[in-house]
C-alpha cells in the first residue's frame, strides 16, 4: 500500500517480481541494484534455497527521485516460483502497489508461465484486488535464448491481461531498468487517479524519457546498444580475469573491438540455433552446469568464485547455454566429429617433442594430456570456422565511434 508522508515530502511504494521459479526476477533485482547510484539504494537481502531459487523475498528500498516534488522510494521484492510456497507469495504480495511479471521466453515455458500468471491473479483475488485493474507490467526475459518464442506469440498465447510488455535479457542487464521505469511509471499513475496529486508524467532519472540507445552494432536487423554491449563485456572480464575483479572494468579500445566481435559471434550463433530448431532442455543445461561446477572441486568454491567475480548462476548458465548450442552446431555440421578430434600419433608425439619441458614426467604419462590439448586446439579452430561461415552469410555492420 502506497505511503505518502507530506511531512518529509515522500512516496513510498511497493513493486514485486513475481513470476515461475527461474525466470530470472532475482537476477532483474541483483542487476538493478548494481546499476542504481550509491546513495540511492538500500543493503539487498537475499535468502536462497541450495538451488539458487529465492526461497522467501529480495528487499531493494530504491530511491528514484523527485516527482511534483515528492521524493519517491519504491521498495523492490520478489516472490519464490515453486508453486509449493504459495503462502509465502501471498504474504509478499500484501499491500503491494506493482507487480512486474517475469516471463521465461522459452516455448518450452508456456505452461509455467500462464500457471504463474493464473496464480497471481488468484493470489491478488484473495487481497481484495482485481488483475485487470492493478499496476502489471510483463518482462519478455531470456530474449537471446535460441527456442525464446517470438514476441507476437508471447502476446497472443500468454498476454491475456493485455499489459503492457518489455523484452529483456536480465541477466545482462537488458531491458531492466526500462521494465523499472514503465512499472514506477504504472504505479504512480494510478496513485494520481486516486486524486493523490503525485504523477508520473516527470521522466524518471534511472531511464530518461525519449533518449535512443546508441547501437554499436546490427547483427542480421538485430541491434546491440551499447548499454548492453558493455555489460556483456563486463561478464566477460568477470569470467576470464585472473585475480582481482573490479566492479566495472574500463576497456581499451582494441579490447572493446575485440569484445563486440565476440557479441557479434554470439549474436549470430544464437540466431543460427534458433533457425535449426535447437533447443536445449533442463537435464543437458544441468550437465553442462556439473561439468563446470567439477572443474573447481567443489560447489563451495565454485559459489566462492561467483561471488569473487560478481557474476550471477544466470550469467553462468548463460555461458552454458553457448557450450551446448556450440556442440550442438558443431556436431550437425561434422557427423564424424570425435574421429576428427582425435590427434594422430605423430602429431601427439611431435607435441611432446616440442614441449619437453612442460612435461618432466616423459611421454607416456603426458600422453593423454596432450591429446586433450590438441582435441581443445582442434575444437577452437572449428568454431572460429563455424563463425566465419556464419559471417560470411551476414549481414553485420559494426560502429567503431560509438564504442
Amino acid at each position: 500500500m502506497v505511503q505518502i508522508n507530506f511531512a518529509r515530502k515522500e512516496v513510498s511504494c511497493k513493486l514485486v517480481y513475481y513470476g515461475p521459479g527461474m525466470s530470472g526476477k532475482t537476477t532483474n533485482l541483483q542487476v538493478i541494484h548494481q546499476k542504481a547510484p550509491q546513495g540511492a539504494k538500500g543493503d539487498l537481502i537475499a535468502i536462497a534455497t541450495e538451488g539458487d531459487r529465492t526461497l522467501f523475498f529480495d528487499f531493494l528500498p530504491l530511491d528514484l527521485g523527485n516527482v511534483k516534488g515528492m521524493s519517491t522510494k519504491f521498495q523492490l521484492y520478489t516472490v519464490p516460483g515453486q508453486v509449493y510456497y504459495a503462502s509465502t507469495r501471498k504474504l509478499v504480495l500484501q499491500g503491494a502497489d506493482g507487480v512486474v511479471f517475469v516471463a521465461d521466453s522459452q516455448k518450452k515455458k508456456l505452461e509455467e508461465n500462464l500457471e504463474s500468471l493464473k496464480d497471481l491473479e488468484s493470489t491478488l483475488k484473495e487481497n481484495g484486488i482485481d488483475i485487470r485493474s492493478f499496476p502489471v507490467v510483463i518482462q519478455w526475459n531470456k530474449r537471446d535464448l535460441p527456442d525464446a518464442a517470438d514476441v507476437a506469440w508471447l502476446e497472443e498465447n500468454i498476454n491475456w491481461l493485455k499489459a503492457p510488455t518489455v523484452e529483456a535479457v536480465a541477466a545482462r542487464g537488458d531491458g531492466v531498468m526500462t521494465t523499472l521505469k514503465a512499472s514506477a511509471k504504472l504505479v504512480l499513475d494510478r496513485i494520481n487517479e486516486k486524486g493523490s496529486g503525485i504523477s508520473a508524467s516527470t521522466p524518471l532519472p534511472t531511464q530518461p524519457a525519449k533518449k535512443e540507445e546508441p547501437v554499436v552494432g546490427i547483427v542480421n536487423g538485430a541491434n546491440i546498444t551499447r548499454n548492453y554491449f558493455l555489460d556483456y563485456c563486463q561478464v566477460q572480464y568477470r569470467m576470464t580475469v585472473q585475480g582481482d575483479v573490479d566492479d566495472f572494468h574500463k576497456l581499451g579500445k582494441k579490447e572493446l573491438l575485440e569484445s563486440l566481435n565476440g557479441l557479434v559471434n554470439h549474436t549470430l550463433l544464437m540466431q543460427e540455433a534458433k533457425k535449426s530448431g535447437i533447443s536445449i532442455d533442463k537435464k543437458q543445461l544441468e550437465a553442462q552446469l556439473i561439468q563446470m561446477i567439477r572443474k573447481f572441486g567443489s560447489r563451495e568454491k565454485f559459489d566462492k568464485w561467483m561471488e569473487s567475480r560478481l557474476l550471477t548462476m544466470d550469467n553462468v548458465k548463460n555461458e552454458a547455454v553457448k557450450n551446448i548450442v556450440v556442440a550442438a552446431m558443431l556436431k550437425n555440421s561434422y557427423p564424424d566429429l570425435a574421429a576428427m578430434m582425435e590427434p594422430p600419433v605423430g602429431e601427439v608425439s611431435g607435441y611432446f617433442e616440442s614441449h619437453k619441458a612442460a612435461f618432466p614426467g616423459g611421454a607416456e604419462q603426458a600422453d593423454e594430456k596432450i591429446k586433450q590439448i590438441l582435441r581443445n586446439k582442434k575444437r577452437r579452430a572449428l568454431v572460429e570456422s563455424m563463425y566465419s561461415e556464419l559471417r560470411g552469410k551476414s549481414k553485420v555492420s559494426v560502429f567503431e565511434d560509438k564504442l
